[in-house]
């Protein structure tokens, strides 16, 4: 007997068995008889409302559980990290120079319409004066809109899983008050102290403490600096050529005047009034930072005059007290020397070596951009005398770090963006957007202290009785000098400059200034001019294995940890005192923590027209 033949579909098998059958078409459609009825449809079962209601609530569960242990919205009502984060504020934008700017929000307070007070929730309805924080120019706007804060994603902390990080943006409970949420930046780990000096962050494990009258003069600390994308992110922008005014003259006059001259040849560059500066000579030229220049000057009553000068402190243009005279006199500010020089290089000739210098702290800190030796060198050298009278003939330069010019920077007609970072205490070349050189110098607190003030911290530390917290004092600190030194290529004339501006020798753009966050020491108000958490040495804040120690951005108006009151009964009974502990000021407890803010998904609304319209251009991640 054969193999077993296969019937399909009515189709005879094929006739040998080496071949392969013939396809099968698909049957014909057979009419239905006479009288026969219509296969009936497929039925599908129904849903029923039982089916709906478990979906909806299963969906509610998730929904709950999402955002009780993964991610939750949040609504920043105040200005305390501002402005990395938008509370409610109000924005203007100067019509000559076009910058944008956020305030804080205020309103005329009843019946005394030259007084203003701060508020929330409350749009101002009368005349609000401020300046534009490039020009100074003097903005005077009645019914300015109060725009709502910005809206935020938190990734809830799951112990276990990742632990929060300093310099992380995180959203807690308020000690004082756990009915409140609070968002700060994170600066203090479990298990470390706490020191602010001259704005940064130094810390050293508390297991380290020798119990001394001064522990920043003890051993162990180390400057706690912060990654490239928080760095990037918090750096304020104190000036900007690409603002300088469209009309920077007046009735004739010039009324607007560049922080940047040139003291040595001034008849050589063109700058006031410019977005790009240009050099038309051949020698060596400075660019220097004139603090002393005005940026406005307002008069209020006839007894008061405020003048404001380009000095780099800590002002921020959101704290601007938006009475009659926009002043910013009422919050004492301190020099910052943690800054950013940055500018976009463009030489006409081959061969330009440029130099950006930071003078502060009784040093200079130097990034030289060589182009004929293709190389990036930071150096740094120590400087004669105190305060303004620092020799800048001072002793031998020390070179810190080395590295190769990417072939393409400080190209002959070609625009190379510079930057050069004084910052946490490390010294860094940025060129188009990528490091290039790094280098650190590494001060205990009390070297931080004695090269920021000339004076040595137990010096200070002996005057602090009638103070309170003699650091306190912005006076004290030394102002930082910055400027930009250039030699173009031998031969260079001022006629010939391909690609530089006007035929110019060198001509330079995006000329920028900005400052680092600076941390202000202070005093408890309340409490018989005690200092301010960690920001003295007899205040030096340490913390335990599940405390943390929190600080805002925007630190000359920050309710933080550095000025918190003793915490809520419940909270010291619960978190410290059931637990044999002492109760503490100033920090956050790991059970009140809630979460890392990572995402500015909704910011503010654009109200300025008859439909309000999200500011979807600073919708963002928080770093």
């Amino acid at each position: 007997m054969g193999g077993l033949g296969l019937v399909m579909d009515g189709q005879p098998p094929p006739t040998s068995p080496t071949q392969p059958p013939p396809p099968v078409a698909p049957p014909a459609p057979q009419p239905a008889a006479p009288g026969a009825s219509a296969a009936p449809p497929r039925q599908h079962p129904k849903e029923t409302i039982k089916d709906t209601l478990v979906s909806i609530i299963i969906a509610f569960v998730l929904a709950f559980v999402f955002r009780g242990f993964v991610v939750e919205a949040f609504v920043i009502p105040t200005g305390s990290m501002a402005p990395t984060l938008m509370g409610a504020h109000m924005r203007f934008r100067a019509p000559e120079s076009g910058m944008s700017w956020p305030v804080g929000p205020w309103y005329p307070a009843p019946g005394m319409p030259n007084e203003y007070k701060p508020i929330q929730g409350q749009s101002p309805d009368g005349p609000i004066v401020v300046h534009d924080p490039m020009t100074g120019q003097r903005i005077e706007q009645a019914n300015v809109r109060r725009r709502s804060g910005d809206r935020i994603l938190v990734l809830k902390f799951l112990f276990g899983v990742f632990e929060p990080r300093r310099y992380d943006v995180v959203v807690f409970k308020n000690p004082t008050d756990p009915r409140i949420n609070f968002i700060k930046r994170l600066v203090g780990l479990p298990g470390e102290e706490i020191a602010l000096v001259d704005g940064d962050v130094f810390t050293r494990p508390a297991s380290a403490a020798q119990g001394t009258e001064n522990p920043w003069a003890e051993p162990g600390w180390t400057i706690a600096r912060k990654p490239h994308r928080v760095q990037q992110a918090v750096w304020q922008e104190v000036f900007d050529s690409r603002y300088a005014p469209l009309n920077p003259r007046r009735d004739g006059r010039l009324w607007y005047h560049t922080p940047w001259v040139a003291p040595s040849d001034p008849n050589l560059w063109d700058i006031e009034g410019q977005r790009i500066y240009t050099y038309r000579g051949t020698g060596p030229t400075t660019l220097e930072w004139d603090a002393q220049r005005p940026r406005y000057s307002e008069r209020g009553a006839p007894w008061m005059r405020i003048d404001e000068f380009w000095q780099i402190d800590d002002r921020y243009p959101y704290n601007e007290d938006a009475g009659p005279t926009g002043t910013l006199s009422w919050m004492t500010r301190f020099p910052v020397s943690d800054v950013r020089l940055r500018a976009g290089i463009e030489p006409a000739a081959d061969g330009l070596v440029a130099a950006a210098v930071v003078a502060a702290r009784g040093h200079e800190f130097k990034a030289v951009f060589d182009r004929g030796a293709k190389t990036v060198t930071i150096r740094m050298r120590e400087a004669l005398g105190t305060g303004s009278a620092q020799s800048e003939s001072a002793g031998s330069w020390r070179d810190l770090a080395s590295a190769p010019l990417p072939a393409s920077a400080l190209a002959p007609g070609r625009v190379t963006d510079a930057e050069f970072w004084h910052v946490d205490q490390s010294l860094q070349v940025w060129i188009d957007g990528t490091r290039i050189a790094y280098a650190e110098y590494d001060w205990t607190p009390t070297q931080r202290i004695a090269h920021a003030t000339g004076h040595e911290l137990s010096e200070l530390m002996s005057q602090q009785g009638y103070r309170g917290n003699v650091l306190a004092d912005g006076a004290l600190y030394r102002p930082a000098r910055v400027r930009w030194e250039f030699q173009p290529a031998a031969g260079v004339g001022g006629a010939g400059g391909a690609g530089a501006a006007g035929g110019a020798s060198l001509a330079l753009h995006r000329v920028g200034l900005d400052r680092d966050l600076f941390y202000q020491p202070g005093v408890y108000r309340d409490m018989g001019e005690a200092p301010a958490l960690a920001t003295n040495p007899a205040s030096t804040a340490r913390l335990s294995g599940d405390e943390y120690f929190c600080l805002g951005d925007n630190s000359p108006a920050s309710q933080d940890g550095r000025l918190w009151g003793d915490p809520d009964p419940w909270v010291a009974r619960q978190l410290w005192e059931d637990r044999g502990l002492e109760p503490k000021a100033g920090v956050v407890p790991r059970e009140l923590l809630i979460g890392k803010a990572f995402f500015v998904y909704f910011p503010s609304l654009h109200r300025d027209g008859a439909v309000p319209v999200p500011d979807f251009g600073r919708l963002r991640f928080i770093w």
